[in-house]
């Protein structure tokens, strides 16, 4: 006889409806499992947060196989369990936002009225708001249009508070204006959001050499670089399972990474940041 598996705390709540009305997408997925929703639930759920932060880190070949995993789980739903899902992430403008973003990435735009213009598709649904704001603000930065970038990273920042790389974005801005306390600080704020992203360990070690903080600088710039590596593996591997025919210019990226890593190292060793 197999055991019923075992009843969750009456005082969770464990409506995952509400947690996906309001995004909180992980949230969504704890309170689906330990609720012991349809399966068909658990999996929709587990793809849209999976998307999430495939877009939170600008991988988006794993969000594109997110977004079809959740078209995928959405279809099998049953009618009442589609609902939320439909009436919160729905399809259309989901998919509509991610070849805004897809398109764009693939080209060289400089004109932000442009971007904005092509982004619009982006901005309009909310699941793909943050990075499309995310995507204006970088270009311009480049641009050196330090007002109008730091207002897109806050709007980012508002519409989804856990976009790592936006707060490491206003870091950039503020350690390219001089500040490298605030920089400092933006940049441990979102490693406290992602441990693992590799730009905000780098640039911290930048923002604390400018305070000669040498030690701290060479730690974090070697944590950062550890996890360079590890992300572009991960990059590699997305693109390998989008196109198999790209694994001998992978394996070649791969090997100039580690000589690249092994100059900066030694560049800000001896003084060089």
């Amino acid at each position: 006889m197999t055991a019923s598996p075992p009843s969750p705390d009456a005082a969770l709540n464990l409506d995952w409806g509400q947690y996906l009305r309001q995004r909180e997408y992980r949230r969504a997925l704890a309170a689906a499992r330990l609720g012991h929703a349809p399966a068909p639930v658990q999996t929709a759920l587990d793809e849209l947060y999976t998307l999430q932060e495939a877009l939170r880190a600008r991988r988006l070949a794993a969000a594109h196989r997110a977004l079809s995993g959740y078209r995928t789980a959405v279809e099998g739903l049953e009618p009442a369990d589609r609902t939320p899902f439909a009436a919160t992430v729905p399809l259309a403008p989901l998919e509509a936002g991610w070849q805004a973003l897809d398109a764009t990435d693939r080209q060289q735009i400089s004109d932000p009225a442009v971007l904005e213009t092509q982004l619009q598709p982006a901005l309009e649904e909310a699941f793909t708001r943050a990075e499309a704001m995310n995507a204006l603000g970088v270009l311009h930065a480049l641009l050196d249009h330090n007002e109008q970038a730091e207002a897109w990273f806050m709007q980012a920042l508002a519409h989804d508070p856990g976009h790592y790389r936006a707060l490491t974005n206003r870091g950039n801005l503020a350690l390219e204006q001089g500040n490298a306390v605030e920089a400092e600080r933006l940049y441990r704020e979102a490693i406290l959001l992602n441990a693992e992203y590799a730009g905000a360990h780098h640039n911290l070690g930048v923002a604390l050499r400018r305070q000669n903080r040498m030690h701290e600088s060479v730690r974090a710039i070697r944590a950062g670089q550890r996890l360079s590596m590890r992300h572009h593996r991960q990059r590699d591997d997305d693109e390998l399972r989008s196109n198999p025919g790209t694994q001998r210019t992978v394996q070649l990226v791969r090997l100039a990474l580690v000589v690249l890593a092994v100059l900066v190292l030694l560049w800000v060793v001896r003084g060089g940041l």
